[in-house]
């Protein structure tokens, strides 16, 4: 398993459910407005389904389930095929949801979707 160095520079997102690391901060691209989902350019620490069948995004996108490759929890997909690359919807990019995720924001691990609730979690790891 992938892990990123927890210091005051680094941020990232982790899996919510295992506290696996899965993506750098600085790979994000888009949060939508829902806050539901990131895009971001690259992902660790996730299994991708082999054969991708499903359809996103108005039917138009292709994507493949994306799994922490810890705890198996559906972290969110990664696109395919995508018939006309815009500037975030490009294929071997991921679209994950934050509800699934944690945030390292260099001094606390927080759930980025409840912000009014403020979860810290002490890292025991090191």
């Amino acid at each position: 398993m992938i892990e990123f160095d927890k210091n005051p520079d680094v941020h990232f997102f982790l899996c919510r459910q295992c506290r696996a690391h899965i993506a750098l901060d600085e790979e994000h691209l888009l949060i939508d407005v829902m806050n539901v989902g990131v895009i971001f350019s690259n992902a660790v620490n996730v299994e991708v389904e082999d054969n991708p069948r499903r359809h996103i995004i108005a039917g138009i996108c292709t994507a493949a389930e994306a799994r922490c490759s810890r705890c198996m929890l559906h972290l969110g997909w990664k696109f395919v095929r995508v018939p006309d690359e815009h500037f975030v919807f490009q294929a071997g990019r991921f679209l994950l949801y934050l509800e699934c995720l944690m945030l390292w924001n260099g001094s606390k691990t927080f759930c980025p979707v409840e912000e009014s609730e403020s979860e810290e979690e002490n890292d025991t790891d090191g």
